[in-house]
């Protein structure tokens, strides 16, 4: 008669560490979830107040519902910061979303650009900063200026306009030479344009 075989102290010491060591493995891998994503554990209350950002030179509406009704947040001027309750700002970001694909505003909120996934889409968006890094004339600003997206560039091209009429002398006329080979748009040519119109027809600021 064939004998079962006997299970060694030796061989419960193994499966003991064995099982252990998967159940650390286990421990690792929740919390690598857990950190990878934290959705679950951010939250913003609906009666918060959100800081968004216009990076565009010129009107921006934000509006909660389609074709402009609803509540009206009104920015005039780029970098300008106004601080918009959550429960609107969900709205705008669905009637708005292509003013966020292209980089008309941002949002401030760390949390609420988690929430709503955003975070790639705000990787291939100029930030306020690197936009001025742009203006500035740096070498960093002209590899910043080919890495953003058509309707970010226009922008750029039309706030470096802006401040070679307003401040010529604190503009870099060769990385003016620069930018305009990159655009494709004469902009030293442009500025002049825009400063015979004003010769021509002189306005009130």
């Amino acid at each position: 008669m064939a004998r079962k075989p006997s299970t060694t102290a030796a061989g419960i010491d193994h499966n003991a560490a064995y099982i252990k060591e998967l159940e650390q493995k286990l421990a690792v891998l929740e919390a690598e979830k857990m950190e990878s994503d934290p959705t679950e554990e951010i939250s913003v209350a609906q009666t918060d107040y959100i800081k968004v950002m216009s990076l565009i030179p010129y009107r921006l509406n934000l509006c909660t519902k389609e074709r402009g009704q609803g509540k009206i947040y009104r920015f005039d001027n780029f970098g300008q910061i106004k601080k918009i309750i959550y429960s609107d700002l969900v709205d705008i970001l669905e009637v708005c979303q292509s003013f966020l694909e292209e980089g008309y505003f941002i949002i401030l909120n760390p949390k609420v650009v988690r929430i709503h996934g955003l975070d790639e889409m705000y990787s291939k968006i100029l930030t306020k900063e690197n936009m001025e890094k742009i203006l500035d004339g740096t070498d960093e600003g002209l590899a910043l200026y080919t890495s953003a997206n058509p309707i970010q560039q226009g922008i750029i091209v039309e706030l470096v306009i802006q401040k070679l009429v307003k401040y010529p002398s604190k503009v870099d006329l060769n990385m003016i030479d620069k930018l305009s080979r990159l655009a494709g748009v004469n902009i030293s040519q442009k500025a002049e344009d825009i400063k015979m119109a004003f010769s021509v027809n002189p306005e009130k600021e």
